[in-house]
């Protein structure tokens, strides 16, 4: 089954997810999911010259990817499985692969932000909410939970990466401090 009719299935009848047998194909089309959604990430910041050109900067890329969303899946599984709810921290992390192709967005959205069309802050927060809402569905059918714990699960490791890089942005603003004191 190519990842395309795998995708379409998934869109299509969503239980799938929730099958004693993992959909054929789910493995093959998160992968390629994960790939489109780096693209897209790595032409954002390539047109910011935020990373430099070249194989290396994309596959380092896609491994911070890969590593982040393995550790959003992980954690959302600890969450959902401390509140009682049971799924599959696998097939999850394959479905999160499957909604990274909304990242690929945002290669026509980049050209659009550089010719000003767009602000490029409105474009990437577009592609993240409608990432985030597809997370959130995702969440609903494999644990099969309500919205708002879904929400709940998909935002705190989010929360708690955010709270990470405001301590870390602190340290280094006091340790900066002491330098020049």
């Amino acid at each position: 089954m190519n990842p395309i009719n795998t995708l379409a299935a998934l869109i299509d009848r969503p239980e799938l997810l929730t099958a004693a047998d993992r959909p054929a194909g789910l493995g093959r089309t998160g992968m390629l999911g994960y790939l489109a959604g780096t693209l897209g990430i790595f032409a954002w910041l390539r047109m910011y010259s935020a990373v430099p050109p070249g194989f290396l900067s994309f596959a380092a890329v896609l491994l911070c990817l890969l590593g982040l969303n393995f550790l959003m899946a992980a954690l959302l599984h600890l969450f959902m499985d401390l509140t009682g709810a049971r799924g599959g921290a696998g097939r999850l992390f394959l479905a999160f692969g499957c909604t990274d192709y909304l990242m690929s967005l945002l290669i026509p959205m980049t050209f659009f932000a550089k010719l000003n069309l767009v602000g490029g802050f409105v474009a990437y927060s577009a592609c993240v909410a409608l990432l985030v809402y597809a997370r959130v569905r995702i969440v609903r059918r494999v644990y099969a939970v309500s919205a708002n714990k879904a929400a709940l699960g998909v935002l705190l490791p989010y929360a708690w990466m955010g709270a990470a890089a405001f301590v870390a942005s602190v340290y280094s603003l006091a340790w900066l401090i002491w330098l020049v004191i």
